[in-house]
């Protein structure tokens, strides 16, 4: 039976909690202290669909664990960290270090450098890299009206997840190391891949997706200000240099679907986003991205700190950065 620690108790980090322990898997988290009690009155999750939410998915963590010598008596397989990049950064991934020993290390964060930051903790024939393949989210989300007849699941309180269909989780590493990850995953029904490098991949879907975050706070999460924007064009323009800096860091060339990125086809998109959304996409944006705005300015400072030590154009991502306020709002709410 595969042995898996979580770090962190989140929306990401229920939904693989979840499916491994599906699969088989004995399935403990690490938490922070304030966190703890809720974390042992169990999880309850819900697959989004068109018609909705569906039933209650329930399940219990076998150990929720606070501190870092409690992990030593356990011969840990797999760790899993389902932190945000921002939240990646600090002495304590070197402490976690000291006390999973061998165990294989599960990555999946999406900024250009996380890989390397994690390599520069543990050898790098010991870390599978992942892709998150789903949307999760606390729900109800907060933006809603609290009715039955606006919100017919709001009575469902828990995590919804959305599998995104035709997107396997996709992930990369030492074969050995990868094929449990793989299986582990697979033995609970979830769909697996995988991937040549999927730091890379991660790296060319961030590259696109950062730059429209960072606008659509800009026009306070409406997609419809987003579409109409008069700074569409820059948002564009940094993703277009996000992806061109992507490409120069892995040493290969664009592919097709990148090179085709564009200001008409990111118009055609946003409001096809919005149809075929199971869930409100402008709540789901607001709670989400207000939650992680540091991370999405970690990710743009990055992609202009890369760029100029790789000789690339980062005008529009350093335009597109500037005109960000200091203080995110979910710094300001802290």
């Amino acid at each position: 039976m595969v042995t898996a620690l979580i770090v962190g108790a989140g929306a990401v980090g229920q939904v693989y909690g979840h499916f491994l322990q599906r699969g088989g898997a004995s399935v403990s988290y690490l938490v922070k202290e304030k966190y703890k009690y809720d974390c042992e009155k169990g999880f309850s999750l819900y697959r989004c669909r068109r018609s909705g939410l569906g039933a209650a998915e329930a399940f219990r963590a076998d150990r929720i664990f606070t501190q870092y010598d409690e992990l030593k008596g356990t011969n840990w397989d797999q760790v899993w960290l389902t932190v945000s990049s921002s939240d990646l950064r600090g002495e304590w991934l070197r402490q976690l270090r000291e006390v999973v020993g061998g165990a294989t290390i599960v990555m999946l964060q999406p900024d250009l450098d996380d890989r390397d930051y994690i390599y520069s903790a543990f050898p790098q024939q010991q870390v599978v890299c992942g892709i998150v393949n789903f949307i999760s989210y606390q729900t109800p989300l907060p933006d809603l009206p609290d009715l039955p007849d606006y919100h017919p699941d709001s009575s469902k309180q828990g995590v919804a997840y959305l599998v995104l269909p035709m997107m396997p989780a996709e992930f990369s590493g030492d074969v050995e190391r990868l094929t449990g990850v793989m299986e582990a995953m697979a033995d609970g029904r979830f769909n697996v891949k995988v991937e040549q490098d999927a730091s890379r991949v991660y790296a060319d879907r961030t590259a696109m997706m950062i730059p429209l975050v960072a606008l659509l706070e800009l026009e306070h999460w409406s997609f419809k200000k987003l579409r109409f924007s008069h700074s569409l064009g820059l948002a564009v323009g940094a993703a277009r240099e996000a992806l061109s800096i992507v490409a120069a860091k892995f040493g290969r060339r664009l592919n097709w679907t990148e090179r085709l990125f564009s200001l008409f086809w990111v118009k055609l998109a946003l409001p096809v986003m919005r149809y075929v959304s199971p869930m409100d996409v402008e709540s789901y944006a607001k709670f989400q991205f207000v939650k992680t705005a540091s991370q999405t300015r970690m990710m743009l400072q990055h992609f202009i700190d890369d760029g100029e030590l790789l000789g690339q154009s980062t005008v529009a991502l350093q335009a597109l950065y500037d005109r960000l306020p200091e203080r995110p709002e979910s710094a300001k709410a802290a």
